[in-house]
């Protein structure tokens, strides 16, 4: 069984640097990333630390410095209704200086990752939307007026696209980050209604692009939207820890062709007692031994992780032996 771990603000650590001192540097991103699959090995790795603000960013939003080792967050949205989002020209990824650097970044891991995937995070239509206008101010726009909310994510999605083309332009692949279109932020309703026929067109658009369906990350209670989700076609897809993993699988069980990452709780990583670990280890891997096309993982790494214990858990589960 394949152990993939979610290594993105944690990589910082790993060269003795702040998650925001390395997500505001090319160089540095490539050093951390680097340092961190040096350690690790991981199959997956993805050029970011701060994966859900760059594209916000790069529209306006505005990205805080935290306090320590916490996540760099968007302190600032520029916009205040979703109608403002329909004539926001659209994203061009050439004019931004972190989004050429995480490229570059991910071009050189690429030289440097051998065996495994380099990929470039790239925000779902919903998540982006969330970066512009806050979370509360999205879901409000969208309870009040779906058709509106439809025209903006659609806007949206357009530049997304565009970013796509510059990901394949630089020789590289994306991994779609969709997690705020979970329950209980958002209901099934509208994600089946609203949310999951962006997700399709995304995810044909990658194909057309990359020939491939790309891997897409959402987390929360996912169990209660795997139909919909899963009906999008996307190439990969995670059962996060924290839904009802038993009936992820399931669904999942009636589209074989989906590669699906049973996560462990990234939580039991940041003490220092591998018991905890190897027990949520050994139930997560007798899940996901119930289907073919699967990997084991864990959602993301704390920072404070100790890099050993990581080491310990990915050997644990790679020479798994049921007794």
């Amino acid at each position: 069984m394949k152990f993939s771990p979610g290594i993105y603000d944690h990589a910082a650590r790993i060269i003795g640097q702040t998650p925001w001192e390395v997500s505001r540097s090319g160089t540095r991103l490539l050093e951390a990333h680097r340092a961190a699959w040096k350690y690790y090995q991981h199959p997956l790795v993805v050029a970011g630390i701060d994966v859900y603000n760059l594209e916000a960013e790069a529209y306006g939003a505005v990205v805080g410095k935290p306090m320590g080792n916490n996540v760099p967050a968007i302190v600032s949205h520029p916009f205040s209704e979703l109608g403002g989002l329909i004539g926001l020209p659209l994203l061009e990824p050439s004019r931004h200086e972190r989004i050429r650097e995480v490229l570059a970044a991910a071009g050189a891991l690429r030289e440097t990752c051998s065996g495994s995937v380099v990929r470039v995070p790239v925000c779902g239509p919903f998540a982006l939307a969330a970066g512009l206008l806050g979370m509360e101010q999205l879901l409000i726009g969208l309870m009040e007026d779906e058709q509106l909310a439809r025209a903006a994510l659609e806007h949206l999605l357009q530049g997304q696209i565009r970013y796509l083309r510059a990901i394949r332009d630089a020789g590289g692949l994306p991994v779609i980050f969709e997690s705020g279109t979970t329950p209980p932020l958002l209901p099934p309703r509208l994600f089946l209604a609203v949310e999951a026929p962006m997700l399709r067109r995304l995810f044909a658009a990658a194909e057309s692009l990359f020939g491939e369906r790309p891997p897409c990350i959402i987390g929360g209670d996912a169990a209660l939207i795997a139909e919909a989700l899963l009906n999008t076609a996307p190439g990969f897809v995670i059962a996060p820890s924290e839904t009802d993993q038993a009936e992820f699988l399931r669904v999942a069980s009636h589209y074989p062709h989906v590669h699906v990452r049973v996560n462990i709780a990234a939580s039991v990583l940041s003490g220092t007692d591998f018991r905890p670990v190897q027990a949520e280890a050994e139930r997560v891997i007798k899940l996901a031994a119930q289907r073919q096309n699967v990997s084991v993982g864990c959602g993301v790494v704390p920072v404070e992780a100790k890099p050993d214990m990581v080491c310990r858990l990915r050997d644990f589960v790679e020479n798994f032996r049921e007794t």
